[in-house]
């Protein structure tokens, strides 16, 4: 790996923490979006692109345990957030949003993204953040592959 290609990994991991910290604050001190973690608005997430997900590839996804998933999973179906439902021979679970978990992810995204775009968009210009996606997309198909 090369020198560049070293520190703009690095530089990339602190911008993400702090992102993430950041984040994490605005649904803390939002009255509604308080009582989920971060991880469990991420699960949403996941689940509103990957409708009958599983929870073993949110799991996957998320790269944690299944106990871990399950444990989440608990809390947003408690609060009705989320529907599970079994096929036909009860083996294979499916994981989908409800209305009320739509409503909530996309008050988060609202909340979330009015907050980033506050913060960032007297900082970069519309090609910048143009420029900066297609590199993202481009690393997001590598890492595919």
């Amino acid at each position: 790996m090369s020198k560049e290609l070293r520190e703009a990994y690095v530089k990339f991991n602190e911008a993400m923490w702090g992102i993430n910290t950041y984040v994490a604050q605005i649904l803390s001190s939002h009255e509604t979006l308080s009582r989920y973690s971060q991880q469990q608005m991420e699960t949403l997430r996941i689940i509103k692109q990957n409708p009958k997900i599983s929870q073993n590839e949110i799991a996957a996804i998320q790269g944690v345990f299944k106990t871990a998933i399950s444990n989440r999973i608990k809390k947003l179906k408690e609060d009705g957030l989320i529907h599970i439902t079994s096929d036909k021979d009860q083996r294979k679970k499916s994981v989908s949003l409800t209305q009320e978990g739509m409503q909530l992810l996309d008050l988060s995204e609202e909340v979330v993204y009015g907050k980033l775009n506050e913060l960032f968009e007297d900082h970069f210009s519309k090609e910048e953040v143009i420029y900066f996606t297609k590199q993202l997309d481009e690393a997001a198909k590598l890492l595919k592959k």
